[in-house]
């Protein structure tokens, strides 16, 4: 094995004859070997940014995965996930993928900045008008995945990101979302290592996965359910519990933020209330939360009202999609309509209020960038 696996990976290197490791800002160590021009890491690989050379005004992301006895098949579920997902809107591509003796890759649409990213920047809190349309996105980034047959099971603020708009604003690029589109302000759900299958195809048509009756853990501490915490089998309803806890933590910080080990955290979710959870955010939640806990292994997740108490906040406060993210510059803002806000109850001076910060963006027409349709389907008929 040479010293860098990934040596053939530098700056100006060609991957699967087509595409360019472009030079970028960050360098890191990777394991003990040392790899350039890296976008981010992962347990057992790096994502770099690459360039078409056949159309140098496409650029992409490269996702490799060291190939190694203890190394996983991350890159393959990833495959697997986004070529099942092709024809659907709102969702990353994967445009090429290979092996290598050294290392698995795969190249797909280049996303913009990461959930995660954004609030250690401009965070710790987002404001409800915010904190709610990244809701929906979310919520409908899990039930695409869903509708294919398909749990996450590891959704959290990293694992989330904005889209990413063409270089060149290419109407026909079926790879990049155009400049000025719902894409581009769109946030999406990535990542399907951990990814797994909740349906077989049988002979009279597609079933339930029967659950195992214990399950290794998989996810991350901080976002996943209670059940994951007792070793249960993952289900629909447990990716609905990491947005629950991504959303709370958008307005308020989680009661074991600073906490590492798995079953103290495991009992602290067990012990908050919803209205201690959801003090800061619209009371929407509180119905949001009750929803999610009565969504049993078997159900299928009611998208449409949770959709609707997400839009419900959306209408009462007159927020807008083109509305200014929390992030962004307040330039176009002007006050907000008299309409109330009321928050969750678990904390004295939490009543309620109007929305000032989080007003609509004045003069624009909204685009209604989703609607209760986009989350009624059925694909998998249970």
């Amino acid at each position: 094995m040479p010293e860098d696996p990934f040596d053939d990976l530098k700056n100006g290197s060609i991957v699967g004859k087509r595409y360019k490791v472009k030079d970028l800002l960050l360098q890191c160590n990777v394991a003990s070997f040392q790899v350039m021009q890296k976008l981010g890491e992962g347990g057992c690989g790096s994502v770099f940014k690459v360039e078409d050379i056949e159309d140098k005004n496409q650029q992409y992301a490269l996702k490799v995965e060291f190939n190694s006895a203890n190394a996983g098949n991350v890159l393959k579920m990833e495959v697997q996930i986004l070529s099942l997902m092709i024809s659907k809107k709102h969702v990353a591509k994967c445009v090429a993928s290979g092996k290598k003796p050294t290392y698995s890759y795969m190249v797909m649409t280049l996303l913009g900045e990461s959930l995660d990213s954004i609030v250690r920047k401009h965070g710790p809190f987002l404001n409800v008008s915010s904190q709610v349309r990244i809701g929906i996105c979310v919520l409908f980034g899990i039930k695409q995945i869903h509708d294919i047959g398909y749990i996450h099971r590891d959704l959290k603020p990293a694992n989330v990101a904005l889209g990413c708009v063409s270089h060149d604003g290419n109407p026909n690029s079926s790879i990049f979302f155009q400049k000025g589109s719902a894409d581009e302000r769109y946030f999406l759900v990535l990542d399907f290592g951990l990814a797994r299958q909740y349906v077989t195809d049988e002979q009279d048509g597609k079933k339930m996965r029967r659950p195992r009756e214990k399950a290794l853990f998989r996810g991350t501490a901080r976002y996943c359910s209670v059940a994951m915490h007792d070793r249960f089998e993952q289900g629909r309803t447990d990716d609905l519990w990491t947005l629950v806890y991504m959303l709370a933590e958008l307005r308020c910080q989680l009661a074991w933020h600073d906490v590492e080990d798995k079953v103290e955290i495991g009992d602290m979710k067990r012990a908050i209330s919803d209205a201690d959870l959801f003090a800061k955010s619209p009371i929407q939640m509180l119905e949001f939360v009750k929803i999610v806990r009565g969504t049993q292994f078997y159900h299928r997740p009611d998208y449409e009202k949770l959709f609707k108490l997400l839009d419900d906040v959306m209408k009462n406060a007159d927020y807008k999609w083109t509305d200014p993210y929390h992030w962004e510059p307040d330039k176009k803002r002007t006050p907000s309509s008299n309409k109330k806000l009321s928050f969750g109850l678990g904390r004295k001076g939490s009543a309620g209020g109007t929305p000032t910060k989080d007003s609509a963006e004045g003069g624009g027409q909204d685009v209604a960038y989703f609607t209760a349709v986009d989350f009624t389907s059925n694909p998998i008929g249970f």
